[in-house]
C-alpha cells in the first residue's frame, strides 16, 4: 500500500534532514587516519629535523598519528614521484624546498613529475639564510672588492658548491650574472667538503647555509662577506646583506615548505595550513630553528603558492642561461 502523496514531501524533507548531518560529519572528520610527510631526506637531514617536532606537535592537535617517510636521493624525485603517485585526499604531505618546487623543472630535461601542475602549495615551515664567505687567504674584505677583483682576473677565481644544482651553486650564478663577474664553479659531494676546501684555500668562494659555516666565520677560519636576508642575521650582526652593497633580489631565497597532491580539497588545504603555521610558531621550534641558523616561514596558501609562481618566473632563466643541467 502506497503512502498518501501529501506524506511524500514531508518524509522525503526529514530523510534530508536526518543524512545532513552524517554528511557534515564525514566532510569535518578529516583527519580520520594517519596522515604521511614525506622528506626527502634522510633522518637526521635538516628538512628531517624539522619535520619530526612539526609532526608530532599536529598529531597532538590532530588527533592522528603523523608518520614520517623518509626518502632520500636522486635530487628529490623519489620523493616527488611517490607524492605524485598518491590519492589528493590530504593524507599524504611532503616536505619541499624551492629546488624541488622550482628548479628541477630547470634542471632535468625529464621529470617524472610536473612541479606546477602535481604539486599543491600547503604552507612554508624555514627559510635557510645563506652567507657569502671568501678564504681568508683571498684580498677581499667586500662584495665591491670580490668584484673588482674577479673582473680584473676573469675566470682565476673560484667557488665551491656542494654540488651541481644545489642552491649554493644556483644562487652564486645568479650572483654571477648579476655582476658581471667570471668565477670558476667547483663542485664537491657535500657540504662540509666544499667548507673545508674553501678553509684550506684550495677553492676561494662558498655559499653556504649560516649554520654550517657560523663557527669557522667567528673563528677567523672564513671571512663573511655578505648575507642574503632582508636584515642582517643577528648572530653575524658585522656582515651586510647583499642588498645593502647594491645587489638585491637573493633575499630568503632557500625556503623549505610542506606541499600535497595538487587536487586536495581546499578546506583540508587550509586545515593543514593552520596547524602547521602554529607547529612552528611554538617556542621550542624557534629555538630549534635558531640552533640550526634558520628563520621561522609562514603563510597562507594562497601567499605559499604565489611565492613559488613568482620563483619560477625568476629562477627558470637563471638557470636557463648559467646553462644549469642535471640530466
Amino acid at each position: 500500500m502506497h503512502a498518501p502523496r501529501y506524506l511524500a514531501a514531508p518524509v522525503l524533507g526529514l530523510l534530508m534532514l536526518a543524512a545532513a548531518p552524517a554528511q557534515a560529519q564525514t566532510q569535518t572528520a578529516y583527519p580520520a587516519r594517519p596522515i604521511h610527510l614525506i622528506v626527502n631526506g634522510a633522518p637526521g637531514s635538516l628538512p628531517d629535523l624539522f619535520a619530526r617536532p612539526i609532526a608530532e606537535k599536529m598529531r597532538t592537535s590532530l588527533g592522528q598519528a603523523v608518520v614520517i617517510d623518509n626518502r632520500p636521493g636522486a635530487g628529490g624525485l623519489l620523493a616527488m614521484t611517490n607524492l605524485k603517485n598518491s590519492a589528493a585526499d590530504g593524507y599524504t604531505l611532503a616536505v619541499v624546498t624551492n629546488a624541488h618546487a622550482v628548479w628541477n623543472q630547470y634542471l632535468f630535461s625529464k621529470l617524472p613529475y610536473d612541479p606546477q601542475a602535481d604539486l599543491q602549495a600547503v604552507g612554508p615551515i624555514a627559510v635557510i639564510p645563506m652567507v657569502l664567505t671568501a678564504s681568508p687567504a683571498l684580498p677581499t674584505g667586500s662584495l665591491k672588492e670580490l668584484i673588482a677583483l674577479a673582473k680584473a682576473r676573469p675566470g682565476v677565481l673560484n667557488y665551491a658548491s656542494s654540488s651541481t644544482g644545489s642552491p649554493p651553486h644556483v644562487l652564486f650564478e645568479m650572483f654571477k650574472l648579476q655582476t658581471g663577474a667570471d668565477i670558476l664553479h667547483v663542485p664537491f659531494k657535500s657540504g662540509p667538503d666544499a667548507l673545508n676546501s674553501t678553509i684550506s684555500d684550495r677553492t676561494q668562494l662558498y655559499l653556504a647555509g649560516s649554520a654550517l659555516i657560523e663557527p669557522q666565520v667567528k673563528d677567523g677560519r672564513l671571512k663573511a662577506l655578505a648575507v642574503n636576508t632582508r636584515a642582517r642575521l643577528a648572530s653575524l650582526p658585522g656582515v651586510p646583506t647583499f642588498a645593502e652593497q647594491g645587489y638585491p633580489g637573493l633575499e630568503d631565497t632557500v625556503w623549505l615548505g610542506i606541499v600535497a597532491q595538487a587536487g586536495v580539497p581546499s578546506d583540508i588545504v587550509q586545515k593543514l595550513n593552520r596547524e602547521i603555521a602554529k607547529a612552528v610558531q611554538a617556542e621550542d621550534m624557534k629555538k630549534l630553528y635558531d640552533a640550526h641558523g634558520s628563520v621561522v616561514y609562514t603563510a597562507s596558501p594562497e601567499e605559499f603558492a604565489a611565492r613559488i609562481k613568482a620563483d619560477h618566473a625568476l629562477w627558470g632563466p637563471v638557470i636557463k642561461k648559467a646553462n644549469i643541467s642535471l640530466d
